[in-house]
């Protein structure tokens, strides 16, 4: 295990240096498979990631809590587009495991054929688009205990289809992460994702978001969090700091919020980027929210519920 994260961490920067123009990449909707604890945040939660929504950040962040959990998020995004996620993490003998599974979903799409004599194009119905990744993680308290103590890994493999109409395509990718307990308030992580084969629908494939993040917490008390990540998209040339915020009253409700930069604020207005939540919790089951604001476009509610046990 530890020779397999090191050769995936290791061999991806690589990728990234000599990566050059800004290009196409398959299922973007890899992008957005968070929960709604952690786009409240800002997306900033690598570091954090201590619950079963690290499956879709950063694997070793299963590693820093030891319970039972399932959670469950969904969404409607702009054009009728519906999201949804599924996370468990849980023991195997003294193994820590994570499963996760992301689905999106775009119907009612219109077809319209190729311009008849008349200069008409016909319309031919409506189709659909449907997008799938599922992730089996695996995670390690002090991973390289003697070399590095204090340092939780973990890795996902993920297997991806998507499908738009009639025509399907699959890829293999693997997520690697590392978290490291700095100090008693301090983490510091970096965690690489969708590393792997392309997706071909016809003749061209195109890569998947191969995304790099590097983040930080700071807890200056034990209820509040302060969060903060880069985060690197190497095909489409993208990079995105963010910040947030979570901050618990009781242990039983948290606010939260965030700012992502790096979007076309010029076009969609300043509020893009940022996100606000909050989260409930009792008695080992909780309820969290996010909402964010995209100008013209409209505004997105995420909604999620989990269980420990």
């Amino acid at each position: 295990m530890k020779k397999i994260l090191a050769f995936i961490l290791v061999a991806a920067f690589p990728a990234g240096v000599y990566a050059s123009g800004a290009g196409t990449t398959a299922a973007p909707f890899l992008k957005a498979a968070m929960s709604p604890r952690a786009i409240a945040m800002g997306g900033a939660f690598s570091a954090l990631a201590d619950d079963s929504g690290a499956v879709f950040v950063n694997p070793a962040g299963l590693a820093q809590f030891d319970k039972r959990e399932m959670g469950l998020g969904f969404t409607q995004y702009f054009q009728g587009a519906r999201m949804g996620n599924l996370s468990y993490a849980g023991n195997l003998a003294d193994k820590r495991f994570g499963l996760g599974v992301t689905f999106m979903n775009v119907g009612g799409i219109e077809k319209r054929g190729l311009t008849d004599v008349q200069g008409a194009v016909p319309e031919l119905g409506t189709f659909s688009s449907n997008d799938l990744a599922v992730s089996l993680a695996y995670a390690k308290k002090d991973a390289f205990p003697g070399v590095l103590d204090k340092l939780d890994a973990g890795f996902n493999l993920k297997f991806i289809r998507s499908a738009i109409d009639t025509k399907s395509a699959f890829a293999l990718a693997v997520d690697a992460g590392i978290i490291y307990h700095a100090a008693e308030k301090i983490n510091i992580s970096m965690a690489l994702q969708n590393l792997g084969s392309k997706m071909k629908f016809d003749s061209e494939p195109d890569p998947l978001p191969l995304n790099l993040r590097a983040g930080m917490l700071y807890k200056p008390q034990e209820r509040l969090n302060l969060v903060a990540e880069l985060s690197q998209y190497f095909v489409d040339e993208k990079f995105y700091p963010a910040a947030g915020a979570e901050y618990w009253f009781r242990d039983s409700f948290a606010l939260r919020g965030g700012y992502k930069f790096g979007y076309d604020t010029a076009n969609l207005g300043n509020e893009v980027g940022l996100s606000l939540g909050f989260g409930m919790k009792v008695a080992g089951i909780g309820l969290d929210y996010a909402y964010l604001p995209f100008g013209d476009l409209g505004n997105i509610h995420r909604f999620g519920f989990w269980m420990q046990f």
